[in-house]
């Protein structure tokens, strides 16, 4: 079973490298860490890219056991083997991580020294580690819930009480409807690993408040309602836990979302909270000071990479970045918007020195110019009796220096808003026109600002380790790697595969 099991994974390893072989652009991965019942550990690997047709793909690289997965040692190792492995060594273009917060600063560091020495990484490796989004809305909305922790089981505790049994939910539905409370929401419990349900949960059991508080006064076995300033804490927290909330929805509204649109929900999050801080209730004040603390921290490292990419957004550029930081940093904007654009046009010069590949449409784009630049050479053909005006056009053409793909790009006017713009099939009819700036977008979009799949929950992403069952620790590495990278790659694979039926079915089911 596990040589068909490996036969399977060969295959469909061998058609992937020969994808990658055509792959365009370069590469961004995304790296998990997963931890045994023993004390060895496993690394995962994934790749993202936009390819030649600008579509967005992500595929499973590596499932390598690792003695110490945590140690950015091992983590450096790994992305160099697996680089290697896929014949990718120059063509990493970012790593997202979803570490803790306090530890971040090690790996980023270690990591980028580490590949930066084996890798020619863009921009000085500014741009190069990236953290993920998903998680930090996590860890600044478990933050909030575990400051309110006591009240939050208070709640809890008084909703499992009203639940026990029909009589009591009766009795609490007609204490609402004494109080005239409007809610339509029904009480309900959460899931500690979920925030979301956390969240849903204090909002419902917000507006009953007053309901929660008479029970008490008609029951003498429940003693557990809120105080006023216990509610006034669950108002705060639902007040900022919506932010979060709402941009968590925003980005899993897209099925495969680029890069552009994180910087959209980050700026609104910063400049919310940092307003917060300033609230004048102190309890409001408080819970925001908390979590701008925390998201703080995720801007100063990340705003440059969420600004680049947004910038590559037709329908914002750098309006955006100059509209949102003179809401955020107000007198001192300027200052933010020049390492922005600085960076922008460093980035493009990298791109600049890389020479084009000449794809038929290059070619026959380059054969249109030649042809129209011989008709030009001949400007007596034209009969106009113009010539010297085409002879002092012609001056001018050859001592005005023409626009870079760049300045063009952000000079022309913004491309209207409408919900259904699809950015990457605008700079795919936009390849031709802005052939070196396209290569730098297609890189761009591409950085996996999230590391949730499609599929997955956003709202439970790194809540903690993740484990590998006791049936698959027991297996051989190589065999976990074959069964966890062929379920990946499988899905994708056409429908006319070689690889047999029977071993699809089987790879699948284990």
């Amino acid at each position: 079973m596990e040589g068909e099991v490996y036969a399977v994974f060969q295959k469909a390893k061998e058609n992937l490298l020969q994808a990658f072989s055509t792959m365009p652009g370069r590469i961004s991965l995304t790296i998990g860490l997963w931890t045994t019942s023993q004390t060895l550990g496993y690394v995962s690997l994934a790749g993202q890219f936009i390819d030649s047709d600008w579509k967005v793909h992500r595929r499973m690289l590596n499932f390598m056991m690792v003695s110490s997965p945590h140690s950015e040692n091992a983590l450096s190792e790994a992305i160099s083997s697996s680089l290697l492995e896929w014949n990718m060594k120059d063509r990493l273009f970012t790593i997202t991580l979803d570490n803790d917060c306090s530890s971040h600063d090690i790996y980023s560091a270690n990591l980028r020294d580490h590949l930066s020495n084996k890798n020619n990484l863009m921009l000085k490796g500014q741009l190069f580690v990236v953290r993920c989004y998903a998680h930090i809305l996590n860890v600044v909305a478990q933050d909030v819930i575990a400051s309110i922790h006591g009240v939050i089981y208070n709640i809890r505790e008084s909703i499992k009480f009203i639940k026990a049994s029909p009589n009591r939910e009766e009795k609490f539905a007609e204490i609402a409807l004494q109080l005239e409370i409007p809610s339509t929401k029904t009480l309900c419990l959460d899931v500690t690993t979920q925030w979301n349900t956390t969240y849903l949960m204090l909002l419902a059991a917000l507006d009953y408040k007053q309901a929660f508080s008479t029970l008490e006064t008609c029951d003498d076995n429940y003693n557990e309602s809120p105080s006023a300033e216990d509610w006034k804490k669950v108002e705060a927290t639902c007040n900022y836990l919506k932010l979060l909330y709402d941009s968590a929805h925003s980005v899993m509204a897209s099925a495969n979302p680029t890069a552009n649109i994180f910087f959209h929900e980050a700026w609104k999050i910063q400049l919310e909270l940092a307003n917060g801080t300033e609230h004048e209730n102190p309890i409001f004040s408080s819970i925001a000071k908390d979590m701008h603390e925390r998201f703080d921290k995720y801007w100063k490292d990340c705003s440059l990479v969420l600004a680049i990419a947004v910038v590559m957004d037709p329908r914002f550029k750098m309006k955006l970045v100059e509209f949102s930081y003179s809401k955020i940093y107000g007198a001192e904007a300027m200052k933010y918007v020049k390492v922005v654009n600085d960076s922008l046009h460093e980035l493009y010069k990298e791109y600049v020195a890389q020479p084009l590949p000449l794809t038929p449409a290059y070619v026959e784009a380059n054969n249109v110019a030649a042809n129209a630049s011989v008709n030009q050479g001949n400007p007596s053909s034209t009969g106009d009796g113009l010539l010297d005006f085409d002879m002092y056009l012609s001056e001018i053409q050859s001592t005005q220096p023409a626009k870079c793909d760049l300045e063009q790009y952000l000079e022309e006017s913004l491309t209207p808003r409408i919900q259904e713009f699809d950015i990457l099939n605008w700079w795919k009819l936009n390849t031709l026109k802005f052939p070196t700036l396209s290569k730098m977008a297609r890189d761009i979009l591409a950085i996996p600002m999230s590391m949730v799949s499609s599929g997955s929950s956003i709202f439970s992403a790194g809540t903690g380790n993740r484990m590998l069952d006791d049936y698959r620790s027991s297996l051989r590495p190589e065999t976990v790697e074959a069964l966890v990278c062929a379920k990946d790659w499988l899905q994708y694979s056409p429908p006319a595969t070689e690889v047999l039926g029977s071993e699809m079915i089987k790879a699948e089911a284990l």
